[in-house]
């Protein structure tokens, strides 16, 4: 009896363990979906791309280095010659052909050194530095949307789940309106018609509650993809909406907050980068010198030889001067379209700021009536109840005011969502 009573115990927590599912809180979904979120892993690739860019460019400080060799065999030799012997007394000589170059190897390892290339190598690093801060900075944008991607599902099954609460709670009362009637029915008091009317809502309320039930099934299947998670039978822990205080601790004078936005820092790179561009558009025309040595190894007259060379160039490019004032003058043109889109993108920033404080002040002022309408639907219901139970209204009359208080209760779930996420776009908007 022990052993069965055993083994039932065993399957008991077994079958808790397989029901069992995951709960995340919204700073573990936003945390899942910053480390699993294909758009943050993209990021993070784009950023190590940036980075591997920058090293390639220092690479240039470096001396170039080459090696050659090369073998040859000919048919005959390459440099021929036929001598003439001048007599010596009454002796003469035939003349005597000379052939060289016929086979022969030779092999070189030269390194240079740029000495001065119009800054074309340290704006070129420069340049490639911006790359990266730019990468850091989208990495940095991606990174904010996907958190306000995460609060907008979030708060969708919070809404939703909220709404279903509320259906729980209509049903119940329903039920107990349903109780009523059928006891009026069969005292005479109340028709069958009435009765119908009570069915006929709580299959509305019915139909409402598998519409929500199937929003939350979709709004987890979102999240989940959303997170970068496989347990398909997670859940959200939410134990009430935070405290809904006025907004205006959170306001910023938009001119100020537009220094903070991450947008804005990638509009100043942009002019930086413009002007490297017209540095290194000018470091063409300039005089190149480079510094190098070689050391040379041949066999070309059957004797083994080798030397070292050191050299220095200096390279003028005079006919690039012909176009190169021109290059100029487009990066000049470039780096002035530059400072105007940053001048204008950072007045749209400003007024998209101001356009979020709007959203969220009214979004708040939507939670204050919503909190005025369920007290004035619960006044309602009650008194229908009453005035139902005196005989004074209609059985209609109390479904609507039922009806009324169900919306009111959906309006605050949604106006507290709503406020949620604008809140979240907000303080992105701010740079916070």
């Amino acid at each position: 009896m022990k052993k069965i009573v055993l083994y039932i115990v065993i399957i008991l927590s077994c079958s808790e363990m397989s029901f069992s599912q995951n709960t995340y809180s919204l700073e573990q979904c936003k945390k899942l979906a910053i480390d699993n979120n294909n758009k943050m892993k993209n990021s993070n690739l784009d950023v190590e791309i940036a980075k591997q860019t920058e090293k390639e460019a220092f690479t240039k400080l470096f001396p170039s280095v080459s090696a050659l060799g090369m073998m040859f065999q000919s048919n005959e030799g390459m440099a021929q010659k036929e001598i003439q012997i001048p007599p010596i007394l009454s002796f003469s000589f035939d003349p005597i052909d000379i052939e060289l170059f016929r086979h022969g190897k030779t092999a070189n390892v030269t390194a240079i050194q740029p000495l001065f290339v119009g800054g074309q190598i340290v704006n070129g690093n420069r340049l490639a530095h911006i790359g990266v801060e730019v990468s850091e900075l989208k990495n940095k944008l991606s990174e904010n949307d996907v958190n306000q991607n995460t609060e907008k599902y979030f708060w969708q099954i919070v809404s939703l789940k909220e709404k279903l609460n509320t259906i729980s709670v209509i049903e119940n009362q329903l039920n107990e309106i349903y109780k009523n009637v059928k006891v009026a029915v069969q005292a005479g008091i109340a028709t069958n018609n009435d009765l119908l009317k009570v069915e006929l809502k709580q299959q509305s309320v019915e139909s409402s509650r598998l519409k929500v039930e199937n929003g939350i099934k979709v709004s987890k299947l979102l999240m989940k993809q959303h997170i970068g998670i496989e347990d398909s039978a997670f859940d959200i822990s939410f134990n009430g909406f935070p405290e809904i205080a006025t907004p205006i601790n959170y306001y910023i004078n938009p001119e100020n907050a537009v220094v903070n936005r991450t947008e804005s820092f990638m509009l100043d790179k942009s002019i930086e980068a413009a002007k490297l561009q017209k540095d290194i558009a000018i470091g063409k025309n300039l005089p190149m010198v480079a510094m190098g040595a070689s050391y040379v190894y041949h066999d070309f007259l059957d004797n083994n030889t080798d030397f070292g060379v050191i050299f220095a160039t200096v390279s003028i490019p005079i006919s690039s001067w012909w176009g190169g004032s021109h290059a100029i003058k487009r990066e000049n043109l470039k780096q002035q379209q530059a400072e105007n889109n940053s001048y204008n993108a950072k007045e749209m920033m400003s007024v998209e700021i101001q356009a979020k404080w709007n959203e969220l002040e009214e979004a708040y002022k939507q939670v204050l009536l919503s909190e005025k309408s369920i007290s004035s639907a619960n006044e309602n219901l009650r008194v229908s109840k009453d005035y139902y139970n005196a005989g004074i209204t209609s059985l209609s009359d109390l479904l609507e005011a039922q009806t009324i208080l169900q919306n009111s209760y959906d309006q605050r779930t949604e106006a507290k969502t709503n406020y949620q996420t604008k809140l979240c776009a907000y303080l992105q908007s701010t740079g916070r």
